[in-house]
């Protein structure tokens, strides 16, 4: 592991780091790494943990189950939407260069949504906050088969396409096609494409390790889906038009723990770390930043965010006020799963600070009218129905019917196995109790009827 750069007149810190490097067993951490991930069928992970600046990194498994290659420091992972952190780490650095401001509007840096009337007045940090109205569809949200072009203009097309769409409700949403608009407009005000525009803005932080483009990656992991045979290999993700949002990075442990650690010790990325929505969706946030979720985690504040791309996991945790982070990254479908157990072992053994569980425990009182709950949920080619059951609700989607429990007010649980989504969430209510929005991990599905 390469040694991180310390931030000047850190002498303390540094000696305190060290004496925390001389009891860190390298080999335990193996082995917990490797327990958690033989418990949930997942190929090869990476764990890395940072302590007042010293990084302490652990390997297991392999990186295709056809031919057994290891894990290894050189090993490249898919960290799908960690890319977004990535974004908006790399406007932070314009912002700081003065070359924009995040309260700009963002007509007047993306030529495409100039004739957009939602674009004239969100901002940068709008987007950034997930609090715009950018349009909400599948087809721009999950399109990756339809946008295969891979020229310099692949991003620029995808953003005219979601101009000519009427803009969402006004309700908080994660959005890929947000996250895709800010990635052009790091392209027009560097003028430079994406792939060559972030690694040139992100150089502080170290990330000599991460691949931006969809060619071909020497040491990629393989993602894996889980199967009743074991874990099956599956293609990547490669979406040159959706690269912003997280379908083309691979990176390494080591260049993710670098990235963890500018973070705690550079000013350019605290003010990331500021709540700009005070929304909670169980199971994945407490509130949202800009471009970084925050967590509760026992009355200690935690920022970070998670990837999730074809057959691959990954996980950031930063905790400022211990000067210390945490990144998990897996090549199987479950590595969500596996970076739930590890955290919730690791972190109070290394950082002494609890990390609450997923809660799958129904109210024993369930409400006894949940009518205020049904109709139906959307987007103009998405539609979720939802009506009362004998237990709880019952959801429909393409003809596919899952029964929701409900755990609280808002939350109600679908599929105790599922690793990344087993809780749908609702929001927005009105003074009569009755729902505006319908959260689908967490993406807001606005009430049509």
């Amino acid at each position: 592991m390469r040694p991180v750069h310390w931030k000047p007149g850190c002498e303390r810190t540094r000696h305190l780091a060290s004496h925390y490097a001389q009891f860190v067993d390298r080999g335990a951490l193996a082995v917990l790494l490797q327990r958690h991930v033989t418990a949930q069928g997942v190929p090869g992970a990476a764990l890395g943990v940072l302590l007042h600046g010293e990084p302490v990194a652990a390997y297991c498994g392999v990186a295709d189950v056809r031919t057994a290659s290891p894990v290894t420091p050189s090993t490249r992972f898919a960290i799908g939407s960690l890319t977004k952190s990535m974004s908006a780490s790399a406007l932070a650095a314009l912002d700081a260069e003065h070359r924009l401001s995040l309260d700009d509007p963002v007509a007047s840096h993306v030529p495409e949504l100039r004739r957009s009337p939602w674009a004239e007045t969100a901002t940068v940090r709008d987007l950034l906050a997930n609090r715009s109205p950018v349009p909400l569809r599948a087809a721009s949200e999950f399109g990756f088969d339809a946008h295969d072009g891979d020229d310099d203009r692949a991003l620029a097309r995808l953003v005219e396409e979601i101009a000519r769409e009427a803009p969402s409700g006004e309700h908080w949403s994660y959005a890929n096609a947000g996250w895709c608009v800010l990635g052009r407009v790091i392209e027009t005000v560097t003028g430079l494409v994406w792939e060559e525009a972030m690694p040139r803005l992100l150089a502080p932080a170290g990330l000599s390790e991460t691949t931006w483009t969809t060619s071909a990656i020497v040491d990629r992991a393989v993602g894996h889906a889980a199967s009743p045979r074991g874990p099956v290999p599956v293609e990547p993700l490669l979406c040159r038009a959706f690269s912003p949002a997280g379908a083309t990075i691979a990176s390494t442990l080591e260049d993710l723990l670098r990235f963890a650690a500018w973070h705690l010790a550079e000013p350019v990325p605290v003010s990331l770390r500021v709540v700009h929505a005070n929304i909670s969706i169980h199971g994945w946030f407490e509130a949202w930043g800009l471009g970084l979720g925050q967590f509760d985690w026992d009355g200690v504040e935690v920022w970070g965010w998670d990837g999730m791309v074809n057959g691959q996991r990954s996980v950031l945790r930063l905790l400022p006020d211990r000067d210390c982070a945490v990144v998990v990254l897996c090549n199987g479908s479950a590595g969500r799963a596996v970076a739930r157990s590890v955290l919730a072992e690791l972190v109070p053994a290394w950082f002494g600070v609890n990390v609450p569980r997923v809660r799958m425990d129904p109210l024993r009182d369930a409400p006894e009218q949940l009518t205020a709950y049904a109709g139906a949920y959307g987007w103009p080619d998405r539609r979720v129905d939802v009506r009362e059951s004998a237990r709880g609700l019952l959801v429909s989607e393409d003809g596919i019917a899952k029964e929701a429990v409900p755990l609280d007010r808002s939350t109600f649980l679908v599929d105790r196995d599922d690793p990344d989504a087993p809780t749908i969430a609702f929001g927005d209510f009105d003074r009569a109790g009755r729902p505006g929005v319908l959260y689908d991990m967490v993406w807001a599905l606005g009430r049509i009827s």
